[in-house]
């Protein structure tokens, strides 16, 4: 069963208890605010006495106000509990910690965070050492672990053994594994990912799954298996169809699937219980967060309809509940930690003021609160250390390439050749660019021509991608070397080359994946490198993505990969690697 965050000792649990009678006095006391019951739905005006990490009191009383008290006067204000994000992929080119630092001026006090980004770089000890770390911070950083690699391979699959993984499942700060991509593998009698999940049922702790479009006789099978809870709800009726099943369903407004309005919209009309409802921004990428994280994902979902306490209660006691975790966080009561928020207003969610555990953290959106850098480079997340370099001469180029279509940042299709078995000219104006993807250690190179990314561009490179390689694209080689030469110079990131130039470069030294800088300079970043893309032809959304995903084999239907150009439901490979770079 899940453990406390944070237990009381022997020396805080009885002067918290004291407080409530003024026996002992509060060290902080907020007055007069009208305050957010989530657990009721009601809005009551309420004083609120703080002992320590803890709220001892809710209530009228003023018995607790002593002489070192800090009373803050809040007549007119919101106390609202502090938000959860249940379902943080904590990587999409901002780290752990800047998101931490970000997040927390915007009210988010409790993140439950993918391991997959960091666990497959550091391994089994220096991540539970690395999450110990971040346990220490005033954002709780809680972790969900996957007990599959996505991508199946001898070498990947090593990291999931159930020793490993029970390992992992059983540690405090994780509350749950998933999400569960392999499924159908489930489905097919894997062995392996069933005494995974039966070991995590065992420890007593969540499962969650990754079903876009399952059917309902799909949905039904891996409730059956122990799945709790599903983010990939696109529509209201497929909301609905799992909250019928038992399901907890969390509703998603992410840069990749905003689709949030939309299912509020839908659900208009649904006057059933919404307790087992949560909402997520899914591992957003930076540019989408420029207006705020939590708080301006329950602005949209107040904006399309929803109930403004029905909303607090999705992102508050609602997941708090499923996790186990209500008894300290998610709502404002004695004994559960004091995260609160302050806002202005009830459709207001960006807070005014942060408490964190008791203490200001943060406060008009400046974080009050500090705590040391993560050392990266210790936890053996290195810069991009490599002494080989391209040349233009290392792109084929060749007519004959495998033609990849970009359908959406995340899906492609095998594109048929032209007639004369030619190929597109990856130099002209047709949409059609080379693409390669590069061993990281200079090694192999896989090639394919790609469209649907952009109608002239001379290079660009990026280490930010689900494999361990360099992406390459463009219509100029000497461009693309040289792009890919300045990612290597760099330590790791993205880079565009245009007319011989460097016309856009993002440091991401943290295993050529992830940049150092804060959130709002990679949001300012991002922000310019979609707008470059944009100017030059881009015809879809949240391109960071089609750069990660172009080598995702758990995606339909063509992918660069260290074996080739895969066609991935048959496993064919369309183009085989060649050369070692010397």
């Amino acid at each position: 069963m899940q453990k406390r965050l944070r237990p009381l000792t022997i020396d805080s649990y009885f002067p918290l208890l004291g407080v409530g009678k003024g026996k002992v006095k509060a060290d902080l006391y907020l007055r007069g605010a009208k305050v957010i019951n989530v657990y009721t739905g009601e809005v009551q005006t309420a004083n609120v006495a703080v002992k320590g990490k803890h709220i001892a009191y809710v209530g009228p009383s003023e018995e607790m106000v002593g002489p070192s008290t800090e009373v803050v006067e809040l007549e007119g204000r919101f106390l609202c509990p502090g938000y959860i994000e249940p379902h943080c992929h904590p990587f999409q080119v901002y780290n752990p910690d800047s998101l931490a630092r970000f997040v927390l001026p915007h009210g988010t006090t409790t993140m439950v965070n993918d391991n997959m980004g960091l666990y497959m770089l550091v391994g089994a000890d220096r991540f539970l050492r690395m999450i110990e770390e971040m346990g220490s911070w005033p954002v709780k950083m809680l972790w969900s672990v996957r007990l599959d690699p996505q991508t199946h391979s001898e070498e990947l699959d090593k990291f999931f053994t159930p020793d490993l993984m029970k390992q992992l499942v059983s540690h405090p700060l994780v509350v749950q594994s998933g999400e569960l991509t392999a499924w159908p593998q489930l489905l097919g009698g894997d062995m392996r990912i069933a005494e995974n999940i039966l070991e995590t049922l065992r420890i007593g702790k969540r499962l969650e799954g990754h079903l876009p479009g399952a059917s309902l006789e799909t949905l039904s099978m891996l409730a059956a298996a122990g799945v709790s809870a599903d983010h990939e709800a696109m529509t209201a009726e497929e909301a609905l169809r799992r909250l019928r099943i038992g399901l907890w369903t969390t509703l998603r407004y992410s840069s990749l699937r905003p689709d949030l309005p939309e299912i509020v919209r839908g659900l208009a009309g649904y006057k059933g219980d919404t307790k087992r409802m949560m909402m997520t921004t899914d591992g957003a990428t930076p540019a989408f967060l420029k207006d705020g994280f939590t708080d301006h994902m329950l602005k949209v979902a107040m904006e399309s309809g929803m109930d403004p306490m029905t909303a607090y209660q999705l992102v508050t006691i609602n997941p708090a509940t499923y996790y186990g975790l209500d008894g300290e966080v998610g709502g404002i009561a004695p004994g559960r930690l004091a995260d609160i928020l302050v806002l202005e207003d009830l459709d207001r969610p960006t807070p005014v003021a942060v408490l964190a555990e008791g203490k200001w953290a943060a406060r008009e959106g400046r974080l009050l609160q500090e705590w040391p850098q993560l050392d990266w480079e210790g936890y053996g997340l290195q810069k991009i250390r490599e002494e080989w370099r391209m040349s233009g001469d290392d792109f084929a180029m060749k007519a004959e390439l495998p033609v990849i279509r970009l359908e959406n940042p995340a899906i492609t299709r095998l594109e048929p050749l032209p007639d004369d078995g030619g190929g597109a000219d990856p130099g002209g104006a047709d949409g059609i660019v080379h693409a390669a993807l590069i061993g990281q250690d200079g090694s192999w190179i896989v090639e394919s021509k790609l469209s649907g990314l952009a109608d002239r561009l001379d290079g660009i490179a990026s280490s930010y991608t689900a494999s361990d390689g360099i992406v390459a694209a463009g219509q100029n080689r000497e461009a693309m070397a040289q792009a890919v030469n300045r990612v290597l110079e760099i330590g790791g990131g993205i880079v565009i080359v245009e007319d011989g130039k460097i016309l856009f470069e993002l440091e991401m030294p943290i295993a050529g994946g992830m940049a150092v800088e804060d959130m709002e300079t990679v949001i300012r970043k991002v922000e310019h490198f979609e707008q470059l893309l944009y100017e030059r032809g881009h015809p879809h959304y949240d391109p960071i993505y089609t750069f990660l995903f172009i080598s995702s084999t758990h995606l339909p239907e063509v992918r660069l990969t260290a074996k080739g150009v895969l066609h991935v439901k048959s496993g064919k490979i369309l183009n085989e690697p060649k050369r070692v770079f010397s």
